[in-house]
């Protein structure tokens, strides 16, 4: 039964792929290949690789940087700087663009789209990051510290090399999510493979063009995953006992706190005071009245069908997280690489996937259930690896004690193996819904009629330069994801171990 859950699962994640087949079956080979190499395709597919380059390097040096200061150094209210480098989280990319294009009208292009994409992603780094950093052997950091090794000496020889698959999880989610993103680079006029696919679709009833370069942008994602699998492969995998306990004093040295403050404080005036003085200037100087039923309505549906997605998603992710959790089978490990290869999938296709398959179902089409299972496809991922990462924790001597003492495998799951994993999955819930609040083409595409959202709001005004319009539904789509943004990241709890499986990335078993 188990894995026919998980055969489910993985034909759920195939949808959008079998819809592609379909659809680019309908080109002969021939104009197939002429498409995939015409000097269009190549240039688009240069620039979505350059900007996946520049966005997951700028991520890897400041992202490592942060989350290093705040581990390492010991700088004031260390806590609450954590706030500012995870908060950005809560932003969509289309109001990070939104914002710096009401604040700078000439702000366009590549470099404005790098820009928007970096300080959006950033903070996956860093959680990533500092969930490495939280992990490390402390004795091993003593020992190099004794021997002479000055700070960036013991961090290049003994720090990253224990936390490299972190880091490289926080740039896959960086990468991917630069990839699939449509928002930021259609308003600054950068053509990714996203909005190329898009204008396909947009452009002509023949959608078996858009279906073939779909397959581009899915080949790129399988690179991209190939080359975290070959760089985790390649980290020190050491299962020898850490001494966790052995806590490292933290640095004092003035160069030091200055560079982490000056870094975080940088990062906090981009990514969080600019966006919110934007968007409260543009609040209050308003010139026309808000309507405040629709901003309610819109408020209310966002929430609604964003937990209404995070739960189907925990509730598919549920038989694929517990074979993943033990020793998982290479069928198990094959239907992980698919989900996270869906995760880079663009909006775009999922929804029209979705809607070339609900409208031959009638019922379902337009309807808030098929937008809420598009949410739980696109970010299947996230659900799976919160799960996996937090039922493997479980130790398996206290099932087996559990078990001794007349304990059936209902009541083990409910009193042992619930209360020790429920914080991780509850985490990966979190941020699915977070995820999905933000989400814009699939949303666009599936929402039925008169059914809005504060993103389908924010575009329908930010994409005619209306932004006074869209300032109070933008405002309200921030403050509402900074909650969740709060319990995911809990700067209130500093030994609070951070866990990248929990924020989405690759399970270490995959």
């Amino acid at each position: 039964m188990l894995l026919t859950a998980v055969g489910a699962v993985a034909a759920i994640s195939m949808i959008p792929f079998v819809y592609l087949l379909v659809r680019a079956s309908d080109k002969p080979i021939d104009e197939i290949i002429q498409l995939l190499f015409r000097q269009k395709t190549l240039e688009v597919l240069a620039t979505t690789a350059s900007l996946v380059v520049c966005v997951v390097v700028i991520n890897l040096v400041l992202g490592v940087a942060i989350a290093s200061g705040l581990h390492f150094v010991q700088v004031p209210i260390r806590r609450l700087l954590v706030i500012p480098a995870v908060l950005p989280l809560a932003i969509p990319s289309y109001v990070f663009t939104y914002t710096w294009v009401a604040l700078v009208p000439s702000f366009s292009g590549f470099a404005a789209a790098v820009f928007i994409l970096s300080i959006s992603t950033i903070p996956y780094v860093v959680l990533a990051t500092l969930a490495g950093l939280r992990s490390i052997d402390g004795s091993q950091i003593e020992v190099a510290r004794s021997l002479g090794l000055n700070p960036v000496q013991t961090f290049s020889r003994v720090v990253l090399p224990q936390i490299r698959g972190h880091v490289s999880a926080g740039a896959l989610l960086a990468g991917l999510y630069t990839m699939s993103d449509f928002g930021a680079v259609s308003l600054l006029n950068v053509e990714t493979l996203t909005v190329s696919i898009q204008n396909m679709y947009r452009a002509s009833y023949d959608r078996s063009a858009a279906a073939v370069i779909s397959f581009v942008l899915i080949a790129f994602s399988i690179l991209f995953v190939m080359a975290n699998e070959s760089i985790k492969g390649r980290s020190t995998n050491n299962q020898l006992l850490k001494s966790l306990s052995v806590k490292t004093p933290l640095i004092q040295k003035t160069y030091l706190q200055f560079t982490t403050v000056l870094i975080i404080a940088a990062f906090a005036i981009v990514a969080v005071i600019v966006p919110f003085y934007v968007l409260l200037t543009r609040f209050f100087s308003n010139p026309v009245a808000i309507n405040w039923v629709s901003l309610a309505s819109a408020t209310f549906s966002t929430v609604s069908v964003a937990a209404f997605g995070a739960v189907i998603a925990l509730v598919l992710s549920a038989p694929l997280g517990y074979l993943l959790s033990g020793a998982p089978s290479r069928f198990a490990i094959v239907t992980n690489k698919m989900v996270v290869i869906a995760h880079a999938l663009p909006g775009v296709v999922v929804g029209l996937a979705l809607v070339s398959i609900g409208s031959k179902l009638g019922g379902l089409y337009q309807t808030t259930f098929l937008l809420a299972f598009a949410y739980a496809i696109l970010f299947l991922a996230k659900s799976v690896t919160s799960m996996s990462s937090s039922l493997a924790r479980v130790p398996n001597g206290v099932k087996d004690v559990a078990a001794t003492l007349g304990l059936n495998q209902w009541a083990v799951v409910k009193k042992v193996i619930a209360p020790i994993a429920a914080p991780g999955i509850g985490i990966g819930t979190i941020l699915v819904f977070l995820t999905a609040m933000k989400e814009l083409p699939a949303t666009l595409m599936l929402r039925p009629t008169g059914f809005e959202t504060l993103a389908t709001q924010i575009w329908s005004s930010g994409s005619i330069n209306r932004f006074n319009e869209a300032a109070p539904y933008a405002l309200i789509l921030v403050l509402v994801a900074a909650i969740p943004t709060f319990l995911i990241s809990r700067p209130d709890k500093e030994e609070q171990s951070f866990n990248y499986e929990s924020i989405g990335g690759p399970s270490e078993r995959s």
